[in-house]
């Protein structure tokens, strides 16, 4: 069972880390490019928005259905969905379409993440849930991080339409390692008690699940500030383009390389604590932010925010992976997908909302009491939990 579940580990690993490049290539491109095919300021938030409406929208389902019909599957169908979705950017001659694209690589997105979290606790050893989450969550950063790196590149030398065909490769390329090297669902049910699946309303109203839900909600809403409105305040400080790109990846790369550690010592300890306390002070770096002035301030209130956030993931999948022994789990992990996809469509409006009616700091200062009053409702759900045996 060792060797099997740390294989298939490997594979998810390779399979969805490499499909977030991809993805990641073209994340900051696609406003440039909605831009360029005669876009203004609204539609491109709406264009923006629309990858995350439909995975709020539809990752609940694809969580509840994968509890039913399997994993397997759902991950192949999402990958091969990036690689034919990727060739459509290709097409318009009107940034307006660009929101029906968006809006079908949200839907191919639910089938790929959440599902391959779900696989990733169904195959993890007792006492080891922490680790194979923290480890996958590590390549989900990975990508996500090197991606836009790469985007940029690829674009300045050989046009946005290469960065479209290379997220398309890259996808199908996941696509048939996914296709042959993770084994069918069936043969990982003739050692598993295959658990009946619990009606979404039910996985909804767990106390455990709407702490996660509410937590990572309120999480992304604050942090999305700081993902959103950092290059403005940078500029506001004086601080150059390529500093900016310092400031993000310091945080994110570090968020990635914690995953495996922390992930580990959740599994040692309850990860409500990891959770909370990884949580609150996040919220607290954020806060600071526009009361600091220069790059090295600047950069050691991202690079702690990245430590406490790194913290704080692998808690929270470890605890979605438990409840999820019990409800489904991919339903829980699709769930959680959605709260922060949801967190990320309010982000950026009442962060603009904010700025127009009260200036750039408040939006950091708001942020952070979003983040903070997250760890509050978290606590209070989150009170009587301990993580199963």
């Amino acid at each position: 069972m060792n060797r099997s579940s740390s294989g298939i580990l490997f594979v998810l690993c390779i399979s969805v880390g490499v499909s977030m490049t991809g993805l990641g290539i073209v994340w900051p491109l696609v406003p440039v490019y909605a831009v360029e095919l005669g876009a203004g300021g609204f539609l491109v938030g709406i264009i923006i928005a629309g990858f995350n409406v439909s995975k709020t929208i539809f990752s609940p389902f694809s969580g509840w259905l994968s509890d039913r019909w399997g994993r397997k599957n759902f991950i192949v169908t999402g990958l091969a969905a990036y690689g034919v979705i990727s060739v459509f950017y290709l097409f318009p001659s009107r940034a307006e379409t660009l929101v029906l694209i968006r809006f079908f690589h949200g839907m191919a997105s639910v089938l790929v993440v959440p599902i391959a979290m779900a696989l990733t606790a169904d195959i993890a050893p007792p006492l080891r849930l922490g680790k194979y989450m923290g480890t996958l969550n590590m390549a989900i950063m990975l990508g996500l991080g090197i991606g836009p790196v790469l985007g940029g590149t690829i674009r300045d030398r050989f046009g946005m339409e290469a960065a479209f065909y290379t997220m398309g490769g890259l996808a199908f390329l996941t696509c048939i390692i996914a296709m042959f090297m993770i084994p069918p669902d069936q043969s990982r049910h003739t050692t598993e008690k295959k658990k009946e699946v619990q009606p979404m309303g039910e996985v909804i109203r767990h106390p455990v699940m709407m702490g996660i839900f509410l937590m990572r909600f309120f999480a992304a809403s604050g942090q999305g500030a700081v993902y959103t409105f950092i290059p403005i305040l940078a500029v506001e400080m004086g601080i150059s383009s390529s500093r900016v790109g310092v400031l993000l990846g310091a945080n994110i790369f570090l968020i990635a390389f914690l995953q495996r550690a922390s992930g580990s010592l959740a599994d040692r300890m309850n990860p409500k604590h990891l959770v909370i306390w990884g949580t609150f002070a996040s919220g607290l770096t954020v806060l600071g932010m526009p009361f600091v002035d220069g790059f090295a301030y600047i950069l050691l209130l991202n690079v702690l925010m990245g430590v406490a956030n790194g913290l704080a993931l692998p808690g929270g999948l470890v605890m979605t992976g438990h409840l999820g022994k019990k409800l489904g789990m991919a339903s829980v992990m699709s769930i959680n997908d959605a709260s922060w996809s949801l967190g990320m469509i309010v982000s950026p409006v009442l962060s603009g909302i904010i700025l127009d009616l009260f200036g750039l700091a408040h939006v950091f200062v708001i942020g952070s009491l979003l983040i903070l009053l997250g760890t509050c409702i978290a606590g209070f759900f989150f009170k009587s939990y301990r993580p199963s045996s």
